[in-house]
C-alpha cells in the first residue's frame, strides 16, 4: 500500500493559487505578528525571503486592503540570483474574522498589467490563504506534537523499554494538560492582582508571570500621565546576564506616541538590534519585542512591553497568554493611575528629630523630610520603578554647618561622625577613583520645582565646569518638569540617563553654542546622570562628565553602587 502524505492547507492553497494565476513563478506567506513563527510556507521561486524587511513586515491596518494583492517593483535582493528582467513584487495583507493574520508574498515575472481575471483569482486566493492560516495557528495551539513512538521489539510484540531505564507511569495527555497550565497562570494573577493595591505591586505580579510564560530579557510597564503626552511611572525588570542588563539601559519606545499605542491592535511585535559592549569589544544582538497596550474605555494609556533575545520570538499561544494576563490587569493599572498610587505606603516615613546638615526647601519653608515615595530604583537585575511627579523632598548642601546626630561609618571613617557633606564628598571621590574624574551633584529645590547645583569634583575640568555654569554658587538651576534635558529626565523618571551632548543637560540654562564653548574646555561633552534616591524619595542627581568618551558598562555598575551607599548612608543621618 502506498501512503501518500497530506500537503498542509496553507501550501495546498498556494499551489492553487500558482497553477490559477499565469506568470506567478512563487509564492509564500508570512504570519503576523512576524516575531511568532516566520515563514508559514513557501512554494516556487521566492526571491523574496533573502529581503529580511519583507519577512519581518507587520503591516498596519490601513497600509493594503484586506486579501487584495498589488504589484510593487521592489529591488530583488542581492543574495538571490535572477536572470533577465526583474520581477515584480505582489504583497496582500491577509485577514480573517477582522483580524491580519499572514502577508502574502508572490513573484510576478510578467510586467502587463493584472487582468480582471488574475485579480480575482488573486482575492479569491488571498481569502482561501488568509482562513488556512488561521486555521492551522488554531490548530497548532489546540493540537501539540504527537510524542515519539518506541520501537517495537525483534519479535513484533508490544515496544520495549530500554533495559537501563525505569518505564514511567503513564502521563495525561499534553492536550489536557496544556489548558490547565494557562488557565492556572491566569488564576494565579488574578489572584495576586486581587491583593495588589499600587502600581509597583501589579507590576511584580506581571513580572512574575512573564517568567512563567516565556524567556524573557527584560520586561516592562509604562503608565501615561494623566494629563500630559509623556510617561508618568514604569517599571522595569532585566535579567541576571550581562546582555540582558546591556539591554535595560537601552531605551525602546514606550510612549504615548510609540506605534502600539497609537493602533488599535491587541499586539505589536517588531525586531530590534541592540550594541552589547563590554571592556574587551562591543557585539550587536537581535532581540524581539512584543508590546501590549492597556487600555479603557477605549483609551490607550499605558503599554507593557516584553524583550527576549531567543531568535525565534514568541509562538502564538505566548503572545495570546501574555495579551491575556496584561487585559486582566488592565483595570487594576487603570485604577492606581487615577488614583496615583505608584508605589506601595511607607511603612515608618523618615522624620529628622534634630537639626539636620541638608537644607530642606518647602512651599511653607518649614524644615522637614517628607514621607512621599515616588520614586524607587534597584541595580540592574531587579525592578526599576519611578514616577514623574516631584515630591517635596530634602536638598543636599555643599554649605551647610549644622553637624548630624548619625552613626559612623566604621569600614571608612572609623570613630567619627559623619555629615551629609562627607557622604557626598566621599561619592565624588569614589566616582574619581572608578575613572571618572570631572563629576558634580545637584540636589532637588521642591520649593522652586528645580535642581539646584551643590558641589562638584576636584580636577581642572570639573573648576572650568563650575566657573562656567555657577554649580557651587547655586546659579545652575535646571526646572525639574523639564521634559528635555537628561537630568532632569533621571530624577523624575528615576532611571539612569546618558547623554550624547552638554547642551542636553544643561538646557535651558544654557543655549547651544555656550554649551558648545563648555565642550571645548571640558575637552568632552557626553555624561551620564545618576538619580540619588533616599528612603524612596528623589534627593537629586549624580551626573558622570562631561567626559570625550562613552563610559563602559562595567564603570556605571560601580558607580551606580556608590550612589546607592550613599542613599543609605544618608538615609541613616536623615532618621
Amino acid at each position: 500500500m502506498t501512503v501518500v502524505h497530506v500537503t498542509p492547507p496553507v501550501e495546498a492553497t498556494l499551489r492553487i493559487l500558482l497553477n490559477s494565476v499565469p506568470f506567478l513563478m512563487g509564492a509564500a506567506v508570512v504570519r503576523q505578528p512576524p516575531g511568532s513563527a516566520g515563514v508559514v510556507a513557501s512554494v516556487g521561486r521566492m526571491p523574496w525571503l533573502h529581503d529580511r524587511r519583507l519577512t519581518t513586515l507587520q503591516l498596519p491596518d490601513d497600509t493594503l486592503p484586506s486579501n487584495r494583492a498589488v504589484a510593487l517593483d521592489w529591488p530583488v535582493p542581492f543574495q538571490a540570483e535572477w536572470v533577465g528582467a526583474p520581477p515584480r513584487l505582489l504583497i496582500s495583507r491577509l485577514v480573517f474574522q477582522g483580524r491580519t493574520v499572514g502577508v502574502l508574498l508572490g513573484t510576478l515575472v510578467s510586467r502587463e498589467p493584472l487582468s480582471q481575471q488574475n485579480r480575482e483569482a488573486l482575492d479569491l486566493s488571498g481569502e482561501l490563504i488568509a482562513s488556512a492560516v488561521a486555521g492551522e495557528s488554531a490548530y497548532a495551539m489546540s493540537v501539540p506534537p504527537r510524542a515519539p513512538e518506541l520501537e517495537p521489539t525483534a519479535e513484533g510484540g508490544e515496544p520495549a523499554a530500554p533495559p537501563s531505564e525505569t518505564v514511567a507511569p503513564p502521563r495525561p495527555p499534553e492536550q489536557a494538560r496544556r489548558p490547565a497550565t494557562s488557565d492556572l497562570v491566569v488564576d494565579e494573577v488574578r489572584k495576586g492582582l486581587a491583593t495588589a493595591s499600587d502600581a509597583r505591586s501589579i507590576g511584580r505580579v506581571l513580572r512574575d508571570a512573564m517568567s512563567l510564560i516565556t524567556e524573557a530579557s527584560a520586561f516592562s510597564v509604562a503608565l501615561f500621565h494623566l494629563a500630559r503626552p509623556e510617561v508618568a511611572y514604569r517599571y522595569k525588570v532585566v535579567g541576571p546576564d550581562r546582555d540582558s542588563a546591556e539591554l535595560g539601559r537601552q531605551h525602546v519606545d514606550d510612549g504615548p506616541a510609540c506605534y502600539a499605542a497609537r493602533h488599535d491592535r491587541r499586539w505589536h511585535v517588531f525586531a530590534r538590534e541592540v550594541a552589547i559592549r563590554n571592556e574587551a569589544d562591543a557585539r550587536v544582538r537581535e532581540v524581539i519585542v512584543v508590546q501590549i497596550p492597556l487600555a479603557t474605555g477605549g483609551e490607550v494609556y499605558g503599554i507593557v512591553t516584553v524583550q527576549t533575545f531567543r531568535p525565534e520570538g514568541y509562538t502564538d499561544q505566548e503572545l495570546r497568554l501574555i495579551a491575556t494576563i496584561v487585559e486582566a490587569a488592565s483595570p487594576h493599572f487603570a485604577q492606581v493611575r487615577a488614583s496615583g498610587r505608584f508605589q506601595p505606603a511607607p511603612i515608618a516615613p523618615p522624620a529628622p528629630s534634630t537639626p539636620s546638615d541638608l537644607r530642606v526647601h518647602s512651599d511653607a519653608g518649614a524644615a522637614g523630610v517628607p514621607s512621599a515615595a515616588a520614586t524607587a530604583t534597584a541595580p540592574a537585575a531587579t525592578a526599576t520603578a519611578v514616577t514623574a511627579t516631584p515630591a517635596a523632598i530634602a536638598t543636599p548642601a555643599a554649605t551647610a554647618t549644622a553637624a548630624a546626630t548619625a552613626a559612623p561609618e566604621p569600614a571608612r571613617v572609623p570613630g567619627a561622625n559623619r555629615t551629609a557633606e562627607d557622604v557626598l564628598r566621599d561619592l565624588l571621590r569614589r566616582c574619581a577613583g572608578a575613572g571618572f574624574p570631572t563629576a558634580f551633584l545637584l540636589g532637588v529645590h521642591s520649593g522652586a520645582g528645580a535642581l539646584k547645583g551643590e558641589m562638584v569634583s576636584e580636577g581642572d575640568a570639573a573648576r572650568e565646569v563650575d566657573y562656567a555654569l555657577g554649580i557651587t554658587s547655586g546659579k545652575f538651576a535646571i526646572p525639574l518638569d523639564d521634559r528635555y534635558n537628561a537630568i532632569a529626565r533621571a530624577v523624575r523618571e528615576g532611571r539612569i540617563v546618558p547623554a550624547p551632548t552638554m547642551y542636553e543637560i544643561t538646557r535651558p540654562v544654557t543655549d547651544f553654542e555656550q554649551a558648545q564653548t563648555i565642550e571645548r574646555l571640558a575637552k568632552g561633552g557626553r555624561s551620564v546622570s545618576l538619580p540619588l534616591v533616599v528612603s524612596g524619595t528623589p534627593a537629586g542627581a549624580l551626573v558622570l562628565g562631561p567626559m570625550a568618551e562613552d563610559p563602559t558598562f562595567f564603570a556605571i555598575e560601580a558607580v551606580r553602587g556608590y550612589v546607592a551607599d550613599a542613599a543609605k548612608e544618608l538615609a541613616a543621618l536623615w532618621t
